[in-house]
């Protein structure tokens, strides 16, 4: 069934037009980057800035998905092949069921950092268990951060075809790489404001003109414990799905965990009336609703729940970052205060002696194209240095011919393959299966050995995996590192 499957999927490719994959497809739509995750053990997960040409790597895999599971109550408000969610804690993807039907046949994979790989204590949200893509990057970076993906951007997967749209019941392969074209539409807006009322308007001003889009049907009174607060910050965009947007207003808890004994999670939500009617709320969740008159739902619809809110966050430039803050009943805008914990009146009485909170303005970043090249870049390099500094400390920093060998097997061993990146790099059918490695040839970060044992009839009886990281050093110590 799943060779039918994949036969189907690459007729498909050479039929379908990728709708959206750049900017070039849709006069509608810009794209940002592509995320690239190779779904094995050590695949490498990167971003690119040149339609899908070249990646920087950004992560790795630490394990596989191996299937999709029953995805949670608002992931039935998208069609499959999309991003249903996107989070400081985890992205999900939309691989089965329809806008509307029943949450049984809606299902999803996820992509989780390096802190949820095992789930914390009191954890409110979604569990990927074998559907997740477990990650090395940690939460609050990376993709989940300033290159993360935003909800409805399509999902494809690669193939020797290029890339193709993943369809209906798509089941995930060890081996898989799939890839998410991050765009944003064209008419982008600068700031959504609400009126934080009973009835309050919701507006979206755009650089053209301003626009009424929902109301308000239960204002926002306090905060309360929402998953990954801590790695987020205060005012900035915890979550965002097809029917949930989360604003922190806790700090960065540095090396705070969710579940520890010290509260590290604060914030509020914003959800649409339908999806609100179906999970118990109190008033650290605001409710908006539709215009009176209107048919048309909120729950995975622009701007609020579809397209347009990400997690950009640039702690140097407001201007490269969605930000949230707050107008009193003393009339002047400020930023969200820090509050941290369960406070279900807290916004009503504002600890600093402001007042009650009146409007909520979400400002946009500009997303342009400099600054997105610009953060690559930093990001790389601070995410090399740590993992050069990690290696030396691993005894995996090394320099010239290295070798690599299995370690003694237990049974009848026909031949060894050699791995490097995911790649084939060789083969040794003669005991003990070493092979040389000219460390020379590759870039100065972290690359992922794996050696895989097999017996005559086919069957992997044995993996080992194992790290170098190459420096062109030739005295390799504490003093050759940068920073010293």
């Amino acid at each position: 069934m799943f060779k039918l499957y994949r036969t189907i999927l690459y007729i498909t490719a050479l039929l379908l037009v990728l709708a959206g994959v750049s900017a070039q497809a849709s006069g509608d739509m810009r794209e940002l980057y592509r995320i690239r995750v190779q779904n094995t053990r050590g695949g490498i997960i990167g971003v690119s800035i040149d339609g899908g040409r070249n990646y920087c790597r950004v992560g790795r895999v630490t394990s596989p998905a191996t299937e999709s599971i029953t995805g949670y109550e608002a992931s039935i408000y998208c069609k499959p092949g999309v991003v249903a969610a996107t989070a400081v804690h985890g992205i999900r993807i939309k691989v089965e069921g329809g806008k509307g039907q029943g949450r049984d046949v809606s299902r999803v994979i996820s992509l989780v950092p390096r802190e949820f790989s095992e789930t914390p204590k009191n954890f409110g949200g979604h569990v990927a268990s074998a559907s997740g893509i477990y990650t090395d990057i940690p939460a609050g970076e990376g993709i989940f951060r300033n290159f993360a993906p935003f909800v409805g951007n399509p999902v494809c997967l690669e193939t020797s075809s290029g890339l193709m749209r993943l369809g209906d019941s798509y089941i995930p392969q060890v081996g898989d790489s799939l890839v998410i074209v991050a765009q944003i539409p064209v008419r982008y807006p600068r700031e959504i404001l609400i009126e934080n009322r009973n009835g309050g308007k919701v507006d979206v001003v755009f650089p053209d003109g301003r626009e009424t889009v929902a109301r308000v049907a239960s204002p926002v009174t306090g905060v309360g414990r929402f998953d990954a607060t801590g790695y987020t910050g205060v005012g900035r965009i915890n979550t965002n799905h097809t029917g949930v947007l989360t604003i922190s207003t806790a700090p960065l808890a540095m090396g705070g965990k969710d579940g520890s004994g010290t509260e590290t999670r604060g914030g509020f939500m914003i959800q649409p009336s339908r999806h609100a009617a179906n999970i118990p709320h109190g008033g650290e969740v605001m409710v908006v609703a539709p215009l009176q008159g209107s048919t048309s739902w909120l729950e995975g619809a622009p701007p609020l729940f579809w397209g347009y809110v990400g997690l950009t966050d640039d702690p140097k430039n407001s201007e490269h970052s969605f930000r949230v803050d707050i107008k009193t009943s003393s009339g002047s805008w400020m930023e969200l205060p820090l509050l941290v914990g369960k406070m279900e009146d807290i916004l009503q009485r504002l600890p600093d002696g402001s007042g009650a909170v009146t409007d909520i303005r979400l400002r946009f970043p500009s997303l342009s194209a400099e600054w997105i090249k610009q953060e690559l870049g930093r990001y790389q390099e601070t995410n090399r240095e740590a993992r050069r500094r990690e290696a030396f400390k691993n005894g995996t920093l090394v320099s010239g011919v290295i070798e690599v060998q299995m370690d003694e097997v237990a049974g009848d061993v026909q031949f060894v393959t050699l791995y490097i990146d995911g790649e084939f790099k060789g083969i040794s059918n003669s005991a003990p299966y070493t092979f040389p490695i000219d460390t020379s040839r590759y870039t100065e970060e972290e690359h992922i050995v794996e050696l895989k044992a097999t017996d005559g009839r086919g069957n992997v009886i044995k993996r080992a995996v194992k790290e170098f990281f190459p420096q062109s050093r030739d005295v390799l110590t504490s003093d050759t590192l940068p920073g010293r």
